[in-house]
C-alpha cells in the first residue's frame, strides 16, 4: 500500500519523469496582506490562501518561505528573479506575458462600492466624468484602464481605498466584496458603502515565471491517474476548494 499525492494546480502536462528535476532548495512565494484570505496575526502569517501553499509544500517535503509585502512589489519581485511566484493572482495581459498560473485556489467577486445605491457605473456619463478607484497594482486597476474608466489615484490597502470613497476623492471604487467587507468591521467605519454592482466570480491562483514554470511542473500538475480511489482533504475559505487529493494503491 503506498499513498500518493495529487494536485489540483495544474499548469501543463508531462511525463512522471519530472520527480528527477532539481527543486529548489527553498521556494520563495510572495503575497500580500488581504485580509481575509491571508494576512498578519502576532508576527504569524494565516488565512485561507496561506493554508493552501502550507498543505502543498508539505506533502511535498518541500522547504519553502513566504514573503509578505505590498502587491505591486510582490509582482515585481517575481517578474525579476528574486521570488519564485506570487499568490492568490488572477490573469491579466500584462501577467501573461512573464507568468503561467497554477489552477484556480481560490474564488473571488468583483464589486463596485459607491456612497450611492443608485450609482450607474457602466454608464458612458460615468466613465467619462466620475473618478474611480482600485487597488494599485491589482487586475482590477489594470480593467478600470483598459475599459475607459478615469482612474488616477493609487492605493495600496484595502483601507486606503475605502478612504479615497469617503472622502470624496472618488465617486466608486472596485473591489474585493469580501475584502471589503472584513475591512469596513475591522475599522469600524461610520459610513458604509453600498455594493451597487456584483461580477461574476473570477479565480485566483499562483504565478511563475514561465522559465522557472517549465522547471518545476511536479509542483503544479495533475497526477491523478485512478480518480475513483482519491479521498480529498479540503482547504480554503468557506470549505469550498480542494486542493490536496490521496490514492492508495
Amino acid at each position: 500500500m503506498r499513498i500518493v499525492l495529487f494536485l489540483l494546480l495544474i499548469i501543463g502536462s508531462s511525463s512522471q519523469s519530472a520527480w528527477a528535476f532539481s527543486r529548489p532548495d527553498r521556494l520563495l512565494l510572495a503575497t500580500q496582506e488581504w485580509f481575509p484570505y491571508q494576512y498578519q496575526e502576532n508576527g504569524v502569517m494565516k488565512g485561507p490562501g496561506i493554508d493552501k501553499v502550507k498543505c502543498v509544500m508539505r506533502h511535498l517535503d518541500q522547504p519553502y518561505q513566504l514573503t509578505m509585502t505590498k502587491w505591486d512589489r510582490a509582482q515585481l519581485m517575481t517578474e525579476v528573479g528574486s521570488q519564485h511566484g506570487f499568490f492568490l493572482a488572477s490573469h491579466n495581459s500584462k501577467r501573461d506575458e512573464y507568468a503561467e498560473y497554477s489552477a484556480p485556489l481560490e474564488e473571488q467577486n468583483w464589486s463596485w462600492f459607491s456612497l450611492s445605491d443608485s450609482t450607474e457605473v457602466d454608464s458612458a456619463m460615468f466613465k467619462s466624468q466620475i473618478k474611480v478607484a482600485a487597488l494599485f497594482g491589482s487586475n482590477k486597476w489594470f480593467w478600470l484602464q483598459k475599459n475607459g474608466y478615469r482612474v488616477s489615484k493609487k492605493p495600496r490597502t484595502p483601507k486606503a481605498l475605502i478612504e479615497l470613497l469617503l472622502n470624496g476623492e472618488v465617486g466608486a471604487i472596485l473591489g474585493n466584496d469580501a475584502v471589503i467587507d472584513e475591512t469596513i468591521k475591522k475599522w469600524a467605519l461610520a459610513t458604509e458603502p453600498y455594493p451597487v454592482l456584483v461580477f461574476s466570480p473570477s479565480l485566483w491562483g499562483c504565478t511563475f515565471p514561465k522559465p522557472l514554470s517549465s522547471d518545476i511542473p511536479v509542483f503544479w500538475r495533475s497526477l491523478m491517474t485512478r480518480p475513483n480511489s482519491a479521498v480529498s482533504v479540503q482547504y480554503g475559505f468557506n470549505d469550498r476548494s480542494i486542493i490536496c487529493l490521496y490514492q492508495s494503491e
